[in-house]
């Protein structure tokens, strides 16, 4: 075999060579985007859970939700009010980073619209309006605070109203 025919096999094997390793590349790009997901999703479970934790350990946190529920605003007291704010501003600080982790691929359409449910239901509430209109939060979110604002009507039923047939103390 001529060294030309020799140098031709050799950079065939080479490209095949080549996209072999760019084939094992992007397996491992889609596993490692696989795994990073899964830990997004993780995170946003235990960050869930937290707040979940930290609402069933606040006697005041858990007192102002069951005046929310009984509709019995006026009934508040200031640890209630900002035992809710505090809540109710987390809550929408972690919609804020779902709609983020949306944008960044890390989050479904399906999920997003689970958390705009949540939004249209927390923004029932005319104390939880006023907490999300006076909070910080990205220009985006803001935006869809805004926007999900314009489309409820004045008058929507607050859905964290219970009517169950038990009493609720």
């Amino acid at each position: 075999m001529n060294s030309q025919k020799l140098n031709d096999w050799l950079q065939i094997v080479g490209l095949f060579g080549v996209i072999g390793s760019l084939i094992f590349v992007g397996l491992q790009l889609r596993q490692t985007q696989a795994i990073a997901l899964s830990e997004t999703y993780q995170n946003r479970a235990a960050t869930s859970v937290e707040a979940s934790v930290g609402l069933m350990s606040s006697p005041a946190a858990l007192s102002g939700v069951s005046k929310i529920y009984r509709n019995e605003f006026d009934q508040l007291t200031m640890p209630e009010a900002v035992a809710l704010e505090q809540l109710i501003g987390n809550s929408l600080t972690m919609l804020e980073n779902n709609q983020l982790q949306l944008h960044q691929g890390f989050l479904s359409e399906e999920h997003w619209q689970r958390n705009m449910d949540e939004l249209n239901c927390i923004l029932t509430v005319p104390l939880f309006r006023e907490i999300a209109t006076g909070w910080d939060f990205r220009d985006s979110f803001e935006q869809v605070v805004s926007d999900t604002l314009q489309k409820m009507p004045p008058d929507a039923e607050n859905c964290w109203t219970y009517h169950w047939d038990f009493p609720m103390d």
